[in-house]
């Protein structure tokens, strides 16, 4: 029992600290040596850009997101917007076409087939060099697209992923982006380093030469950066192009239905992709993809081992009477957020949503539960 104890615990310290603090360091000593990446920007440089969005019943924001996307700070006759209807069946697609202008062009999937394959359309159709990867609900700031774009101007790089930010209904910051500010600080450290595992879905560039079609089942904005590694190229995080999304109170039986389609897809591209990342030789990702996403999505059956062991081992007092009580604590706390407490509750409450939608997503894969289609946020 004292062995699940502290093997448990170690495994949660380091997942949560020992891995950045590692990724730290690292960086430190790739830059002493001279191997650190160097974050080249060119914001003369304007390749054609086609933004790629999919997109199920979202008449709610779709005008919004395309006066967004009008308003961007990049060359007019440099941009458009493919937006994608999968199979919709509300008024998105009227309201696309009502928008009049000749740089938003709308293509039609009448049969759901999910968000992949309405990308992959996209992108047969897309002429642009660069293709921009969104979301329907996430709202660039004017200078996001150029940001992307200007970091393409080394020949290194071939993606580039921007950052989500939650915002109130007002636009000021919400504290719902608490722990998405902690996963974009350690996507910083990555890219600095190999490559981010897994970009930002809202909003992420990529050259047109590295897109390979992919299958329905997968996720584009978690597989796209390992392609790109596999073809010689670096996807790095550009903490200046920012989207906001705004944040909602989503009822915690769908945002788990949502997150247990991500996590099922997620589980399924790296449990398929480790082995071939390591095969070609790919060793310091396969290490962040291990550490930053495969053992962080164990978290809840460690805290449960953990704190089972803490009991357990609670008549010895000391480290795990401290620890018993600091989990019981810490339960206390997701508990007010499942009741509607907001700030830190909130946080923790989505932290526990997050990280059991992890495990029921491996559970679903591991009995063959394949997930194509998706349900926007909101819905």
């Amino acid at each position: 029992m004292t062995m699940l104890f502290w093997g448990s615990a170690l495994l949660l310290a380091y997942a949560f600290a020992g891995y950045p603090l590692l990724l730290v360091a690292q960086v430190r000593l790739a830059r002493r040596r001279g191997r650190a990446s160097v974050q080249a920007a060119d914001n003369a440089w304007t390749p054609k850009v086609s933004v790629l969005l999919a997109v199920h019943n979202e008449e709610a924001v779709i005008e919004r997101k395309i006066r967004n996307f009008l308003q961007m700070e990049y060359p007019e006759d440099r941009i458009d917007l493919y937006v994608v209807s999968d199979g919709c069946t509300d008024a998105t697609e009227t309201l696309t076409e009502r928008c009049g202008s000749p740089r938003v062009r709308l293509l039609r999937q009448t049969e759901r087939g999910g968000k992949t394959r309405a990308l992959n359309r996209a992108a047969a159709e897309a002429d642009g060099d660069i293709f921009v990867f969104t979301d329907a609900n996430a709202m660039f700031r004017p200078d996001c697209i150029r940001r992307l774009v200007e970091r393409l101007a080394d020949p290194a790089i071939g993606l580039v992923s921007g950052v989500s930010v939650y915002v109130d209904a007002s636009g000021a910051p919400s504290t719902g982006g608490v722990y998405r500010r902690y996963e974009e600080w350690i996507k910083a450290r990555e890219s600095d380093l190999f490559s981010i595992v897994g970009a930002d879905g809202a909003a992420y560039a990529m050259r047109r030469e590295f897109y390979v079609p992919l299958e329905p089942e997968y996720i584009n904005d978690l597989l796209h950066p390992m392609q790109v590694l596999l073809v010689g190229g670096r996807a790095v995080s550009e903490p200046r192009a920012v989207v906001e999304e705004e944040a909602d109170d989503a009822d915690a039986s769908v945002e788990m239905c949502r997150q247990t389609r991500i996590m099922a897809q997620s589980w399924l591209i790296c449990l398929r992709m480790l082995p071939v990342l390591v095969r070609e030789g790919h060793w310091g990702f396969a290490w962040q993809m291990l550490s930053h996403k495969m053992l962080r999505w164990a978290t809840l059956p460690l805290l449960a081992v953990c704190a089972a062991s803490a009991l357990f081992l609670s008549s010895r007092g000391g480290a795990y009477v401290a620890a018993a009580l600091a989990m019981g604590a810490g339960g206390l706390v997701a508990l007010a957020g499942a009741l509607g407490r907001g700030g830190l509750a909130r946080t923790a409450w989505l932290f526990v949503v997050l990280h059991l939608a992890a495990v029921n997503g491996l559970v679903r894969l591991l009995r063959g539960h394949v997930f194509v289609t998706w349900t926007p946020r909101g819905s």
